[in-house]
C-alpha cells in the first residue's frame, strides 16, 4: 500500500481532538519506509492546519475532497463553486434561513455571525456579494426538501449530517471518495495501492472505493458491515496505529 490516507475527527484523532505521540510514531516509521501519508477531511485547511503541521502528511484533502494540496501545501487541485454560483445558492439560503457559513480556501465567513466557531468571520451576506469561490457552503435548515431543491437546481453534492438540520453544499467533484480519486490520478496512483481509514456516514464511499478500506470500531452500529474491514480498535486506542503496526508488521 503506497497511500495510507485517513479521515481526522473520531478516525485519527481522539474525543481529545489529539493525534497521540504513540500514532505519530507509527506513522512517521511507515512514511520513512516510503509510504505516503494522506488526511482527507470534510475541515477546512485553516481548521486541520495544526494537524497538518504535526503530522506533515505528504498530501491533505480539505472541505470533503473540494481542496487538495501537497506536503509543500502547494494547491494541486481545487473543486470550488465559482463566485456567480456561490452567489445565488447564497441568494436562495437568504430566503430560508439566516443561519450559513461560506466557506473559502482561507476563510469561513459566517453570515450576521451567528456561527463563531471555526476563527469564523462575520459576513452581511445581505449586503454585497461576497465575490468569491466557495468550497463548501452549510446552512441550518429544519426542512430537507428545501435543501434537496437547491442541490439539484445548481447540480451540487449535498450531504446532512448532525442531526439532519445541518445542510452542507459542495461542487458536484467533492466528495471524499472523488478527492481521493483525484489524488491518485495526479500522482500517477491507483486505488490498488490506497489504505483508508474512515468512522462516518461521508467515508463510505471513501473507505469502499479503496484497495483497502477501514471503518473504525467507534462508528456508529448501523455502519457497520456496510463498507471494509472493521478495526478492532477505537479512536481513542489509536485504532489507526494499531491497524497499521499489524497490517504492515512493524
Amino acid at each position: 500500500m503506497k497511500y495510507i490516507m485517513f479521515d481526522l475527527d473520531d478516525t485519527l484523532l481522539n474525543s481529545r481532538r489529539e493525534v497521540t505521540d504513540y500514532t505519530l510514531k507509527v506513522l512517521k516509521r511507515l512514511q520513512n519506509k516510503g509510504h505516503r501519508l494522506v488526511i482527507n477531511t470534510a475541515r477546512s485547511k485553516s481548521y486541520a492546519w495544526e494537524y497538518f503541521e504535526k503530522i506533515r502528511p505528504d498530501y491533505a484533502i480539505f472541505n470533503g475532497g473540494a481542496f487538495i494540496i501537497d506536503g509543500q501545501a502547494r494547491p494541486i487541485f481545487r473543486a470550488e463553486l465559482d463566485a456567480q454560483t456561490t452567489e445565488q445558492v447564497v441568494g436562495k439560503l437568504l430566503t430560508l434561513t439566516q443561519d450559513f457559513t461560506v466557506q473559502t480556501e482561507d476563510v469561513l465567513y459566517s453570515h450576521l455571525g451567528r456561527y463563531t466557531g471555526q476563527g469564523a468571520r462575520y459576513y452581511d451576506f445581505t449586503g454585497q456579494p461576497l465575490g468569491q469561490p466557495a468550497q463548501k457552503i452549510v446552512a441550518t435548515l429544519e426542512e430537507e426538501a428545501p435543501a434537496l431543491a437547491i442541490a439539484r437546481e445548481f447540480d451540487l453534492q449535498y450531504t446532512c449530517y448532525f442531526g439532519g438540520h445541518f445542510r452542507r453544499f459542495n461542487h458536484q467533484q467533492a466528495t471524499k471518495a472523488l478527492g481521493a480519486e483525484n489524488l491518485l490520478r495526479l500522482t500517477g496512483g491507483s486505488r490498488e495501492d490506497l489504505l483508508a481509514f474512515g468512522d462516518d456516514l461521508g467515508d463510505l464511499d471513501m473507505i469502499r472505493w479503496a484497495g483497502v478500506g477501514v471503518l473504525m470500531k467507534n462508528a456508529r452500529p448501523n455502519l457497520h458491515g456496510q463498507a471494509g474491514v472493521l478495526s478492532k480498535y477505537t479512536h481513542e486506542e489509536d485504532g489507526v496505529a494499531r491497524f497499521l503496526e499489524e497490517y504492515f508488521d512493524l
